[in-house]
């Protein structure tokens, strides 16, 4: 939802875990924020002397810790409404933490990975439901979106039909690149623009895995960015939907009750050195198998599939003919390497807080590059 810009100009300290922010329209807020300081992000605020490290960021004009903590400085500004609202999440956090102390200590912990090849229109959306535990992976439905059976519903579905922890593995960017919104906020029609097309329109994530894997398509510039709107909008729709945050996951760990991620099928197709065509790929070329007529490649990609999780033979015929369905069975997959510690983090997890991240494995032969110049 739209909601207008503030920016936090200074604070004072007002009391342990108390400031007073001051912001650019004149508005003055006192905030307690010790109900709202639970969760990997929030919790280590509650050592005073982290709290004291807060400052201004410079471009995002809100308040920020060392840790990567920070607040909108919208949710900052109308605090005795959204503050409300963050006191509810928190509660939820504190019951996840416990929860996932309790989680830890059972080794037969079972997780839901739902893969999600998302589009801009529900009957070109994939959906695989899969699980994962001590017995391995398995694959337990795929379906398309459809008039009938539209894609949220069946999200919804799945994630209430039983309590086991769900993870979503999400084929779209959920973030744009922080140089494009930081160069437009101050935009004027006809005026020049400074920052390099290649710097506003690619995210960390983007120059990351085109760098050790393959080239993704620009969030900023392509139509890719449509379909990262109608996954964003999918996930607020589930949210409202469902009561849940559905936090962004950064380990493992955060995988307490509903948990999404971003994952990029072709990357996971490649580090696991996955041919389209029964062949190793040259280089890193986008796999072949998504035209129509491309039945034998994805049978290729489906046996090969196979081998590193359980398919059940009524699932095999609908994965060779519908690329959709094959790549959301494919984040499936991205989900596993992302569970099991395969994937790699980001190398700045304040940045890719704001602009997202692309969990993958990298190729076995690869060399790990882990700047995003």
């Amino acid at each position: 939802m739209d909601h207008a810009l503030h920016r936090v100009i200074s604070f004072t300290v007002a009391g342990p875990f108390a400031l007073d922010v001051r912001f650019d329209d004149g508005t003055r807020r006192t905030i307690d924020f010790r109900p709202v300081l639970y969760g990997e992000l929030y919790g280590p605020l509650r050592e005073v002397g982290m709290f004291r490290r807060v400052t201004i960021d410079p471009d995002a004009h809100t308040l920020v810790w060392p840790n990567g903590a920070d607040f909108d400085p919208a949710t900052l500004h109308d605090w005795p409404d959204a503050g409300t609202r963050m006191i509810e999440l928190a509660r939820r956090w504190k019951d996840q933490e416990e929860r996932s102390r309790s989680r830890r200590n059972d080794p037969r912990a079972r997780c839901r990975i739902i893969g999600i090849d998302c589009s801009t229109n529900d009957r070109e959306t994939g959906l695989a439901l899969a699980i994962r535990d001590n017995d391995g992976l398995r694959l337990l439905d795929i379906t398309v979106g459809g008039r009938h059976r539209p894609a949220p519903f069946v999200l919804k579905e799945w994630l209430t039909d039983s309590e086991d922890t769900a993870l979503m593995a999400i084929d779209a960017p959920l973030g744009w690149p922080r140089p494009l919104w930081t160069s437009l906020e101050s935009h004027s029609a006809g005026s020049a623009i400074d920052t390099p097309a290649d710097d506003m329109f690619r995210r960390a994530t983007d120059l990351f895995v085109k760098k050790n894997i393959k080239k993704p398509l620009d969030v900023g510039a392509d139509k890719i960015a449509r379909t990262a709107h109608a996954a964003l909008r999918l996930l607020g729709k589930l949210r409202g939907d469902l009561g849940a945050a559905i936090p962004l996951a950064w380990s493992p760990a955060d995988v307490i009750d509903h948990a999404a991620i971003e994952v990029y099928p072709a990357a996971t197709l490649i580090a696991h050195g996955i041919p389209p065509s029964g062949r190793r790929p040259s280089g890193f070329s986008l796999p072949g198998y998504k035209d129509k007529d491309k039945v034998r490649q994805r049978r290729e990609i489906v046996d090969a599939l196979r081998e590193r999780m359980t398919i059940p033979e009524r699932h095999v015929e609908a994965l060779c003919r519908n690329d959709d369905l094959l790549d959301a069975a494919v984040c499936v997959l991205a989900a596993q390497d992302f569970l099991a510690e395969r994937a790699v983090p980001p190398p700045d997890r304040c940045l890719a807080e704001r602009e997202g991240w692309i969990w993958t494995a990298l190729p076995q032969d690869a060399t790990y590059t882990p700047s995003h110049e």
